[in-house]
Formats: C-alpha cells, sequence, structure tokens
C-alpha cells in the first residue's frame, strides 16, 4: 500500500486544504471582535534568543499533524483539523510563538490505516518540534516513537490510559470518567452501551462494569455494534443508551436504537447532523454554549474562525480541535521565553508545569505530579432547536457532570 503523507504545508494554506474539503455552511456572526486573553508567557518581555533545534530553524516552529483526512474518519478530522489550523493562523497573525516565530503544520495523512502512520511518522518526526494533532486511530502506532523521540503529542480526545502518559497532552475527561458520571447521574435507569474496536470504544467497553459497580447501577448491557441492536435493546428494555462507536457506525445505531429511548453521544465524536424525532439525542460537551461571552476564550476563538475559516458552521469538532492547541502553545511559549526549543526541554517544561489556563474552553489543568487524574467538568447538553435556546447549535444545557468517583475507578482500571 503507498503511503500517504504530506509534509511542508504551512498553516494557512492546511486551512484552505481543509475548508476546501467541508461543505459550504452557515456563516458564524460574532457580536464583537475583542481580542480577550491569548496564552502567553511572554507578557511584552523581550525573549532571548532560541538555538536551531529539530523542528525549529531559527524562523519557523514546525508542528505535525497526523490524521485521517481522506479515509473513513475524514469528516471528523477534518473539521476538527480546520480548529486547529485557526488556531495557529491566529498566532502567526499576531506575530508568531513569543512574537517573532511562525508555527507550520506539517501533514500525515494516515488514510484511517494506523500502518501507514507507523510507517511515516518517523519521517515526520525529523522535521518537528511536537506533534499538535494526533487522531485516535493512530495513537498506539505513533507513542513508540514518541517515548523513543522525547516528542509530546496532542490528544484530541482522552482515555485514562492517554491521561496519565506524560507524552500526551490531553484537555478534555477520560472516556472511562464519562461514563462513570453518566451512571452516576442516573444508577437506577437500564442503560445499554453500544460500542465498537476503536480505541475509544474499547475504552469505554473495558470500564463499564466497573463504573457501574461503582456509581450502584445495576441495569447495565454491554452490546457491539456488529449485533442487532434493536432486538437487543428492545429485549434489555433500555432507557438510555450510550454509544461510542466510530464515524463509519454512527448511521448503523442512529436508526437502530428504538423509538422513545434517550441516546448519549459525545458532542466532539459524533456527527449530529444524525437525527430522528422519535429519540431524544443528548450530547456529552465539555466546553460553553456557542455564545460569544459565554467563556472568555469564545470571542477569540469566534473571531478566529471569522477570519480563517468564515464559512464554517458551529460544530464542536472545530472547537474541540481548537482548544486542544491551547496547552501546547503554552508550553511553546514558555520554551521560547527560556531559549530552548529542544524536544527533551519542552517535555521537562510539560512535566514541571503545574498549571495551564484553558480560557473558560475548558476546565483549567492541573499538570503536576500526582494531580493527573482529577476528572474535569462535562457538560450534558439536549438537542431542542428551539427559537429561544441561546446555543447556535439548537442544544440546551441540561445539567453539569462530575465523576466524584473517579480515582476509585481509575485505581482499578490501572490496576
Amino acid at each position: 500500500m503507498a503511503i500517504v503523507a504530506e509534509f511542508g504545508v504551512s498553516g494557512r494554506r492546511f486551512l484552505n486544504h481543509v475548508a476546501a474539503l467541508l461543505l459550504p455552511s452557515l456563516l458564524l456572526i460574532v457580536a464583537c471582535s475583542d481580542e480577550g486573553e491569548r496564552p502567553s508567557g511572554l507578557n511584552g518581555e523581550q525573549a532571548p534568543s532560541v538555538e536551531r533545534s529539530v523542528g525549529f530553524d531559527g524562523n519557523i516552529i514546525r508542528l505535525g499533524v497526523v490524521a485521517d483526512l481522506t479515509g473513513p474518519a475524514s469528516v471528523l478530522d477534518r473539521a476538527r483539523l480546520t480548529g486547529v489550523s485557526a488556531y495557529w493562523s491566529d498566532v502567526n497573525a499576531q506575530g508568531g510563538v513569543g512574537g517573532r516565530y511562525v508555527v507550520e503544520l506539517e501533514i500525515l495523512d494516515h488514510r484511517g490505516d494506523p500502518q501507514i502512520a507507523e510507517q511515516s511518522v518517523p519521517s515526520l518526526l525529523n522535521e518537528v518540534v511536537a506533534l499538535t494533532f494526533i487522531n485516535e486511530t493512530a495513537m498506539g502506532a505513533v507513542h513508540p516513537f514518541l517515548v523513543a523521540e522525547q516528542v509530546l503529542g496532542v490528544a484530541p480526545t482522552s482515555t485514562l490510559d492517554w491521561e496519565s502518559d506524560p507524552r500526551f497532552l490531553t484537555h478534555v475527561p477520560p472516556v472511562e470518567a464519562v461514563v462513570l458520571a453518566l451512571f452516576q447521574d442516573a444508577p437506577s435507569s437500564k442503560w445499554c452501551v453500544i460500542t465498537d474496536g476503536s480505541p475509544l470504544g474499547m475504552a469505554v467497553r473495558n470500564s463499564s462494569t466497573r463504573a457501574a459497580r461503582i456509581a450502584g447501577a445495576e441495569n447495565v448491557t454491554l452490546m457491539e455494534v456488529e449485533e442487532d441492536l434493536n432486538s437487543a435493546i428492545t429485549a434489555a428494555a433500555c432507557e438510555m443508551v450510550l454509544a461510542e462507536v466510530a464515524e463509519r457506525f454512527q448511521t448503523k445505531v442512529v436508526a437502530s436504537v428504538p423509538a422513545n429511548r434517550k441516546i448519549f453521544r459525545q458532542a466532539g465524536v459524533a456527527n449530529t447532523a444524525l437525527k430522528r424525532h422519535d429519540l431524544q439525542f443528548t450530547y456529552v460537551d465539555f466546553g460553553p454554549s456557542w455564545d460569544v461571552d459565554s467563556s472568555v476564550g469564545m470571542r477569540p476563538f469566534l473571531a478566529a474562525l471569522l477570519r480563517h475559516a468564515p464559512d464554517i458552521q458551529p460544530d464542536t469538532r472545530v472547537r474541540d480541535g481548537y482548544v486542544s492547541q491551547i496547552r501546547l502553545h503554552q508550553l511553546l511559549e514558555q520554551a521560547v521565553d527560556d531559549g530552548d526549543l529542544r524536544r527533551s526541554s519542552l517535555y521537562a517544561t510539560n512535566e514541571a508545569r503545574e498549571q495551564f489556563n484553558m480560557s473558560g474552553l475548558a476546565e483549567d489543568i492541573n499538570g503536576s505530579a500526582g494531580q493527573l487524574f482529577v476528572p474535569r467538568n462535562m457538560n450534558v447538553r439536549l438537542a431542542s432547536g428551539g427559537e429561544e435556546s441561546l446555543d447556535a447549535r439548537g442544544w440546551e444545557l441540561e445539567r453539569q457532570l462530575r465523576a466524584e468517583n473517579f480515582d476509585a475507578l481509575a485505581r482499578e482500571l490501572l490496576g
């Protein structure tokens, strides 16, 4: 099989590459273009000179992208990477990292095949400081190279394993915490949990039984996506359906769920365009609503989309891609301030840094030792579509959840 690898693409060119693949969509309207806070450790101070290193030629900081742009998860990754590219395009428009260094994205399209990722990532790592995006399919294939080359990588989603691995920069609760929080919120309900063989699906499946016991949920039935889901859900008499499946299975799951059920899906992963009037769709989300003033970070986020991707409709996946870059950006700012962009130094900086300010787009992260497993807030939103809904996606906030007993679950799963 041919290796598909696209290198040397700047942030602006990459945005055009991604946006060209997306359907024309609703123009985002922002009431005010005030920039608000951006992650920066410089505060106007003059940074010292920075020596050249892998991925940094003295002028340009190159970051790697390992994604599926033309394979089965392409819709998801193209949306998330639009957010990634808009983020760095905005950083570049403001002078770059440290006010001096432009960021360019080097792209590896593995087409949904982890073997392509495994074969191609060594060449990519010869060109970049860090991997600013690694999609779920490639995580396992890429990880050994991250360890060998002392490279940090941004994970757009999280499992307990990824959350606890210092090579991965995460910003959302591990999916196991989501399962526990949902079971704790409705322990007396009958739950059906549908999973596939994806990394997230396996994490949900492996944690569900323990999470149910800790949460006191006595009626939890595990199902695989290949089953006759309609018959299985009907036989289990489930009221609540939690689906953690890859994009290619989303249509089947939504079509198979019997009427009058409540179906939970992660907003940043699911195709929210799939709808049925006889089901209540509920999305587990980790950020604020799509109002300009719903958080400090929403104004610069929406302004960045207006500048760099004006035709993108409100989409949690785009926002997730944007938010995923904040943590790496803060590390790069500090590295420039310290005059050292070497991978080993960047890794050490991440290990030593205790606080990451997520500007209200996600819960602030405490990265200090012993604090890796604190679950972050998650929102549960209903698909309402009502005219009075303040969320541009037509979603209403139902409640905020936190997996209070997550430490116990983490100890059991990590053993």
